[in-house]
């Protein structure tokens, strides 16, 4: 990794054709109105018109400890601009994270401290170097340009937008249409994100479609700087594990860049048939020129077009053979109900309740989570379904949650 202007290993080097170009980057991009993507197509044909390395960036906050695939959607596309020999900058929102982004949110973010955040970023760079080449990414912190601005310059940037602008923002107007408090801290997140976007003088900002205000707020923050507007590049928002809300660690229906092959592989099979093309499209390398056979075979086998979607997101993260074992694993232990050979140990302190062993073993996120898995009968102890949630766990037994978490209990 490096953080300097210049990038190991990049070289000068003759750009591909532009309409090669816009082929693959336009590919999957929405904006929800087709005037906006003729417009931002066009402002992109013209920088890559240019010849040159553009300056590409996608910011992701460490609002968890990790990621999830929902953020490889946009480092999917940064890999391809990355692939064409693009200046590509993964940026860590440890400023912007401190407000958290309210695009996606109907309700305020609870804020974080600057440790959990410090603490979250530990291994960011290395999970997203699972989709980018690390020598050939740039690594940046937006605490290195917000930190040093002074309360003068918050106020400068502030005047350069109205409160009507910000409660234009669906999530604000809803909110404030139903009486619930739009605390002002939060306005400042898309200025903030703004002058990221300003302080590496980037050509294209990668995000997803809800971040599209925030990306705006970019371009005009640089045009008042006398700088050239970004090209704003947003993609879709990955569903998670029930196929309705947007993937997210903290609701627990995610498929983790870290989770073992295992992990993802029995995750990617719990999802809905409905979703399992959206996972194709946005979470896959699967060429494009395959999915109108994939979506035939969805709607003819259903149950074997799943495998393959899950036998391939653990491919891509962890290989073809440890991806081959996930799959006979989920045969053994799901389909045919049998119990794994090798189940993780876990050491019972006095007094802990199923809820404690769940949260403490790292079978759920929080305890409000493992009270819900025990209350909808997902928690089973020697076979047997615990639905009391202060139920005391012995030694010697085998607990299962959901159909591929298991513990042996010592």
């Amino acid at each position: 990794m490096t953080t300097d202007e210049t990038i190991a290993g990049d070289q000068p080097r003759q750009m591909a054709p532009v309409d090669e170009q816009i082929h693959v980057l336009m590919s999957g991009v929405e904006y929800g109105d087709e005037g906006l993507r003729r417009q931002f197509e066009g402002e992109l044909r013209a920088r890559l018109a240019e010849d040159r390395p553009l300056r590409v960036y996608l910011g992701i906050d460490p609002t968890a400890t990790s990621l999830t695939l929902g953020h490889t959607v946009p480092l999917r596309k940064l890999r391809q601009f990355q692939d064409f020999g693009h200046h590509c900058v993964f940026l860590i929102g440890d400023y912007t994270a401190l407000i958290g982004d309210p695009s996606d949110k109907n309700k305020l973010r609870p804020m974080l401290t600057q440790d959990d955040i410090a603490q979250n970023e530990a291994t960011y760079f290395e999970q997203a170097g699972r989709i980018l080449d690390p020598s050939r990414t740039e690594l940046r912190h937006n605490s290195e340009w917000l930190g040093k601005l002074t309360f003068p310059d918050v106020i400068s940037l502030m005047s350069k937008f109205t409160a009507a602008e910000m409660l234009r923002r669906d999530n604000f107007r809803k909110r404030w249409d139903d009486g619930d408090p739009v605390f002002l801290h939060e306005f400042l997140y898309a200025l903030m994100q703004g002058y990221d976007a300003y302080a590496l003088e980037c050509d294209v900002q990668v995000g997803g479609t809800e971040q599209l205000f925030n990306l705006m707020a970019g371009r005009k923050i640089q045009d008042d700087a006398g700088q050239k507007p970004h090209v704003p590049v947003t993609l879709p928002i990955l569903v998670g594990l029930d196929g309705k809300e947007r993937m997210s660690k903290s609701k627990g229906n995610h498929i983790g860049v870290g989770d073992t092959a295992i992990e993802q592989y029995g995750k990617a099979m719990s999802l809905p048939d409905e979703a399992v093309m959206d996972f194709f499209v946005l979470a896959t390398n699967v060429p494009r020129t395959e999915l109108e056979g994939i979506r035939h075979s969805l709607e003819r086998e259903p149950m074997a077009t799943k495998k393959r979607l899950a036998r391939t997101i653990a491919a891509e993260f962890w290989g073809d053979e440890e991806a081959a074992e996930a799959e006979a694993h989920f045969e053994r232990t799901v389909q045919r109900r049998e119990v794994p050979e090798e189940i993780p140990a876990f050491a019972l302190e006095a007094g802990q309740s199923i809820v404690d062993v769940l949260t403490d073993a790292g079978l759920a996120p929080s305890k409000r989570e493992a009270k819900r898995l025990v209350e909808q009968g997902a928690v089973s102890v020697d076979g047997v379904v615990v639905t009391d949630t202060g139920f005391l766990p012995v030694a010697g037994t085998t607990l299962q949650a959901g159909k591929r978490r298991w513990l042996r209990l010592t």
